[in-house]
């Protein structure tokens, strides 16, 4: 859930400002979600809160007895611009080839033929796709309705 949070708030900026600069950490605990980040744009330009509720919302989290109500929940923000040193070193007067990724990243995994070579993902990690893709789907259509949206293989 927190990832996805974290990604519909960096699409939100991007949609106002494709140039944008978005590093969002979320994390949720006793029904509060906490906004963590540095970004380029303004609060003016993006409503963080609203795209973080209508993110939960949308994954199914919409009632306490699930563990988290998008339109109930605390959301604390701490969401400030960017440290101009990191903006220096990355972006900021670089050709676009020279751009660099900042102190951000996610990586897993590795690149492997042992499966499926348009994705290059391993086995595992594609088997699992596929066991959390038919969860959601048995959960949204009812024939699982006991699952939640935090289901996990």
């Amino acid at each position: 859930m927190c990832d996805q949070v974290s990604d519909a708030i960096v699409d939100a900026c991007i949609k106002v400002d494709p140039t944008a600069r978005v590093a969002m950490e979320t994390a949720s605990k006793s029904k509060t979600l906490c906004l963590l980040g540095e970004v380029s744009c303004t609060k003016e330009q993006v409503d963080f809160e609203a795209v973080a509720r209508k993110a939960v919302t949308d994954i199914g989290f919409n009632s306490w007895e699930q563990g988290m109500c998008g339109a109930e929940m605390n959301v604390v923000q701490v969401i400030e611009a960017q440290d101009e040193n990191i903006a220096n070193s990355v972006h900021t007067g670089k050709k676009l080839e020279d751009i660099g990724a900042g102190d951000q990243g996610i990586m897993f995994g590795y690149a492997t033929d042992e499966y499926d070579m348009k994705t290059l993902h391993p086995l595992s990690h594609q088997l699992s796709c596929r066991i959390n893709e038919e969860m959601a789907r048995l959960r949204k259509n009812g024939e699982l309705a006991w699952l939640r949206p935090d289901c996990k293989s």
